[in-house]
């Protein structure tokens, strides 16, 4: 039985975690699978699921989402040595992070003749697309390109991506491939208990008329969230029936706060923290928006999709794919609060056209992302023998 050992930066669960859960825990009957990750340790929910589905996992001390030259370099040790200890055969790497650290210990083992090891990469989203500074970018695409041929195999979550990678040279094409992530369904609320939830966790009692808006994710720079506010401030002046409600938590937080203090958005907009299983509330929402700067094939989005909500997404990363334009959702350029404010407005005032999109996505989701097929994709990339 082959032995994988899944490495990602962080166990708060986020899309790349949910995509590792997803993973291990559906091919442990076929593979010996332990998981590994850094910062939150096992605090971390990804940890707290693996843990209740009996999954072997290792936390590995010094590995930071920031960059931080000695703990870095003190993780890629660690690393090394679980390398060493696990002797796996197949290492598959999560986030830009770990794919950068997880690769170098890879191949300096291969070097001495330690291991010999397959390693697998999962993009999430290319890292230097988010908001950084330019030298930040450039550090960044260089690491990607270095480390690239200590990877044997890049799966691409969505078709940008991949072509994102042709576009900038990070490595020769044939090792790409592209697997969007697939979906089990959620187990949703019906919409009147999912809504009352909602609200006794806002602490709002709602009123019949009150039109929810609902985003979920990590409160982070690359979601976008300080241009969501800026169309919930533009909406609030004609419509007074609005409730913006963000579900997640992060380090973005003391920003957004002070925009919607400034802004005066104290009354419609709620910032929750994180929810356990907050997809099950996700028929509360009137109307489900995806404000993001970044991204690589939305969990939340899909979600959004099966729970049959209508959706306003920005045109990033993998979100076209999920979402054709005024087909099965409405997109709005990214980083613009005024068109996004439009396109809600438009959906809102649209109740039947809307409802016919969200069926559509409804039905795209089910058919063209399934789990399962995400599942078998990835099973044939473990099953390839090394070159």
């Amino acid at each position: 039985m082959k032995k994988i050992l899944y490495l990602i930066t962080q166990s708060e669960l986020g899309g790349a975690q949910k995509y590792v859960l997803d993973l291990a825990t559906a091919l442990q009957d076929d593979f010996a699978i332990i998981v590994a990750f850094g910062e939150q340790g096992a605090e971390g929910d990804l940890a707290k699921k693996l843990k209740s589905a009996k999954a072997v996992y290792y936390t590995i001390p010094h590995l930071k989402r920031r960059i931080s030259p000695l703990n870095d370099l003190l993780a890629a040790w660690e690393i090394a040595q679980l390398i060493k200890r696990i002797k796996p055969d197949i290492i598959h790497l999560n986030s830009t992070k770990i794919s950068i650290l997880g690769s170098l210990a890879a191949k300096i083992l291969h070097i001495f003749a330690i291991r010999n090891i397959r390693v697998i990469y999962t993009v999430h989203g290319w890292v230097f697309n988010e908001p950084l500074p330019g030298s930040l970018k450039l550090f960044y695409k260089f690491a990607e390109k270095f480390t690239a041929g200590a990877k044997d195999k890049i799966i691409c979550v969505s078709a940008y991506d991949r072509q994102t990678a042709r576009k900038e040279k990070i490595a020769p094409l044939e090792k790409f491939v592209t697997i969007h992530n697939g979906l089990a369904r959620p187990d949703f609320l019906p919409p009147r208990e999912a809504r009352q939830r909602l609200s006794d966790r806002i602490k709002t009692p709602l009123a019949e008329n009150t039109r929810l808006i609902g985003s979920i994710g990590n409160l982070y720079p690359t979601k976008g969230y300080e241009y969501l506010l800026a169309a919930a401030a533009r909406l609030a002046e004609k419509d007074q029936s609005l409730c913006f409600v963000i579900i997640g938590e992060g380090p973005a937080r003391p920003e957004l706060e002070k925009i919607i203090k400034a802004k005066k958005l104290e009354k419609i907009v709620c910032l929750t923290g994180r929810i356990a299983d907050a997809p099950s509330l996700l028929p509360a929402f009137d109307l489900y928006v995806c404000s993001s700067v970044k991204e690589g094939l939305s969990y939340t989005v899909m979600e959004a999709m099966a729970a049959g909500r209508p959706i306003v997404a920005t045109a990033v990363g993998g979100n076209p794919e999920l979402i054709a334009d005024g087909e099965t959702g409405d997109l709005a350029p990214a980083r613009d609060g005024q068109c996004l404010a439009e396109k809600i407005a438009y959906a809102l005032a649209h109740p039947d056209r809307t409802k016919t999109l969200a069926a559509r996505a409804r039905e795209k989701i089910s058919t063209e992302f399934s789990l399962d097929t995400m599942i078998k994709k990835t099973r044939e990339i473990y099953e390839e023998k090394s070159a």
